[in-house]
């Protein structure tokens, strides 16, 4: 009794949470209505002592009045969530309970009172608050977690999730699909309001797309737990007269009077996973399915096919395009790229398929299209290339080569696969290219027997780079004035598991189109400048030279990538030679010039590659920061039989001694040519006379076997001579 009354004093005192006291007591006798007046006073510091000394040995009564409490809240049917609350709404107590006296602010939950945390909410950061603060006892450590277990209890009695998310989205239908009331996050979401939705069928506002799915869950709800599936992303119409993505779920109500609904709105989520979906199955230049997409829907498109009905596929290829590539650059050839495949997509119908697979290069899915269809479609995209692209102010003429391949054909098992498709569309337009015919249908005896397309090759070649089954030969760069080895030129090599050693003019021209040119060249850059760390390492310093491709200078921060590979290997930038074509500076010249200022400042030797070939690259080669000019071979092999290209040599080795630098002679094959070479004044060869291009293993003992004073500590590097 003195703890009683001690407690009712204490509640004089405190009337900071008085309707939250009355909402967890109610009319639950003395034991409770201490603990409410108890609850009232915790804003006074003073009176903890005397709470936590009233509440010791309580703890039975309490359990029992908390269950009581429980049972109470869960019998109520009509139980709703507070629009805008993350709390569960309590109607007033019937008639029994407004009977039975207690110390809240009156006889019915619905009143308020100063300071009350809203009427007859159960407030579960509130009763939490209240519980922390006599912790440390036994019977407050079991009220806070009695409240938490009351709270998500009557939560699930009414839809809302146990963790009371207040970014969901609530709606409880009745079992006739009618809305009976909803979450005031509804109206934020939606911007239906609750009084607009009640007694309308919530699957009016369903895309039409989603219905099925969105009937699936509710049946599943219906039908019990793990029935069917449990989530369904589900477009819904808002009051604005948008489409809002949401994630629902749904359960049967507990007293099985209709379906909870929960939802979250996903859309912004969904935007991204379909941006995604889009940036991976589509090219990002023309907006076309890319090659992954197109072999997925052909694989299908076969499956669909027969001798009545069959699949045609073209194989699309622009004639001339590295031409645009090489005068124009390769910003203008995208921007062509570009137009191309719209027009293109343009010319067909809406069945048809068509997808950029790499570089220029194009397939076309002709569903249901026989020979004389596929040929008229053909004839249709070759017009629609008849007029002009304007493209930075130019018109550019496209022609293009096609190919075609139609399935199920007699006698021909391989057309009824997409690989055997895909691989006679591409014969027969390289058929085309070569002969100038336009457009080429297959036929057998257009088969060499090799049993590889370009398409094969590229997927191969891609897989080549990833496994490194390419290789580096050294040819090697002779000083033949003071008998030395001057250096190395990197050529790369493919070591094809079932074709043997592969030439770069089987693969590099496939690489270039399908971009997989970059790739390679990073790996030919590693692989070479990690060979030339070895040989440093061995006491064989050796300069070498590696090719770079037009395209990896044009997409990529050659300098900044240069100087970690040189870093990581600690190879000195002297060791280390870039040879550049005439065709990058013509169509590049600033962006280019900016790259080989920084290369060179790194102390990494230049070359100018194939010089003499551009034929209007003078007036930039002044401003050029090469070292080193390399005469094509074309010009080189012919100098003894053609005094014209002997002309051009000599006038290419005077000019590049007279502007400073080293000149390298391509492509000597024998000694006169050799002698030709040496008369001009130019004392540096490379060509098969001296060797050919050598594994790595084989070059420094063809150097020691050749030249006396080869690995003496003195780098092989090339310096300028000028006679």
């Amino acid at each position: 009794m003195r703890a009683g009354m001690a407690l009712a004093t204490g509640g004089a005192c405190g009337a900071t949470v008085p309707a939250v006291a009355w909402a967890v007591g109610g009319a639950g006798g003395p034991v409770w209505a201490a603990v409410g007046a108890a609850l009232g006073v915790l804003g006074g510091s003073a009176h903890l002592v005397t709470l936590r000394r009233a509440l010791a040995g309580q703890e039975d009564d309490l359990v029992a009045h908390v269950r009581d409490v429980a049972g109470r809240l869960l019998t109520v049917s009509d139980v709703v969530p507070e629009p805008g609350r993350a709390a569960v709404s309590v109607p007033s107590p019937r008639a029994a309970d407004d009977a039975s006296p207690g110390p809240g602010p009156g006889p019915g939950l619905g009143s308020r009172s100063a300071g009350s945390v809203g009427a007859g909410s159960v407030g579960a950061a509130s009763l939490r608050t209240s519980a922390r603060a006599v912790a440390g006892h036994p019977v407050g450590d079991l009220l806070e977690r009695t409240v938490v277990d009351l709270v998500a209890t009557a939560r699930r009695s009414t839809g809302l999730p146990s963790g009371g998310d207040p970014a969901a989205v609530h709606v409880v239908l009745g079992r006739n699909g009618l809305v009976r009331t909803c979450s005031g996050r509804t109206a934020a979401v939606l911007g239906w309001r609750d009084e607009e939705l009640h007694g309308q069928p919530l699957a009016g506002l369903v895309h039409s797309g989603d219905l099925a799915a969105f009937a699936a869950v509710v049946d599943a709800a219906l039908a019990g737990p793990r029935v069917g599936p449990e989530r369904a992303r589900v477009r819904v119409r808002t009051a604005r007269n948008e489409w809002r993505v949401l994630d629902w779920s749904a359960r049967t109500a507990a007293d099985a009077s209709g379906i909870l609904l929960s939802a979250r709105d996903v859309t912004d989520h969904a935007r991204i996973e379909d941006d995604l979906r889009y940036q991976a199955s589509h090219d990002p230049l023309t907006g076309l399915p890319n090659r992954t997409t197109m072999m997925r829907l052909a694989a299908e498109a076969v499956v669909g096919a027969g001798p009545e009905w069959p699949l045609s596929v073209l194989m699309i290829d622009l004639d001339r395009f590295k031409d645009v590539n090489d005068s124009l650059g390769h910003v203008i050839g995208d921007q062509l790229l570009a137009q191309v495949g719209p027009r293109l997509r343009a010319a067909l119908r809406p069945l048809d398929v068509i997808a950029r697979i790499g570089g220029d290069e194009f397939a076309v899915l002709l569903p249901a299209a026989g020979e004389d269809g596929a040929r008229r479609v053909a004839e249709r995209l070759a017009e629609a290339l008849d007029t002009p692209f304007v493209v930075n102010g130019m018109d550019l003429h496209v022609e293009a080569s096609v190919g075609i391949a139609v399935s199920h054909r007699p006698g021909r098992p391989d057309t009824c696969t997409v690989e055997g498709l895909l691989r006679e569309a591409d014969i027969a337009m390289y058929r085309a290219k070569g002969e100038g015919l336009g457009i080429v249908r297959f036929e057998p005896e257009y088969d060499s027997g090799d049993g590889r397309s370009r398409l094969e090759l590229s997927a191969e070649l891609r897989r080549a780079i990833a496994e490194e089954q390419l290789v580096l030969h050294y040819q090697p760069v002779v000083d033949v004035v003071e008998g030395r080895l001057a250096g190395v030129e990197a050529l790369v090599r493919w070591q094809h598991p079932e074709r043997g050693l592969l030439n770069p003019g089987t693969f590099l021209p496939l690489a270039e189109q399908t971009g997989l040119i970059i790739p390679l060249s990073r790996l030919v850059l590693v692989t070479a400048v990690t060979q030339a760390a070895a040989w440093q390492a061995e006491g064989h310093p050796v300069q070498i030279a590696v090719n770079m491709s037009p395209r990896w200078l044009a997409h990529a921060d050659v300098p900044a990538e240069v100087s970690a590979v040189l870093e990581e290997q600690q190879l000195p930038p002297e060791l280390l030679r870039l040879e550049i074509t005439e065709s990058v500076v013509l169509a590049h010249p600033q962006q280019v010039l900016g790259m080989l200022e920084d290369l060179r400042s790194m102390g990494i030797g230049l070359s100018l590659d194939d010089f003499g070939t551009g034929y209007s690259s003078m007036t930039h080669l002044r401003n050029l920061p090469v070292d080193e000019l390399k005469v094509d071979r074309g010009f080189v092999h012919t100098m003894t039989t053609s005094p014209e290209d002997a002309v051009i040599v000599r006038a290419a080795v005077e000019l590049g001694h007279n502007l400073g630098m080293a000149v390298v002679a391509e492509g000597i094959e024998d000694a006169d040519t050799l002698a030709e070479v040496v008369a001009s004044g130019c004392s540096l060869a490379q060509g098969w006379y001296f060797s050919k291009a050598l594994p790595a293993a084989d070059l420094i003992p063809w150097a020691v076997d050749r030249f006396p004073d080869f690995g003496n500590g003195e780098p092989a590097a090339r310096r300028p001579r000028a006679t």
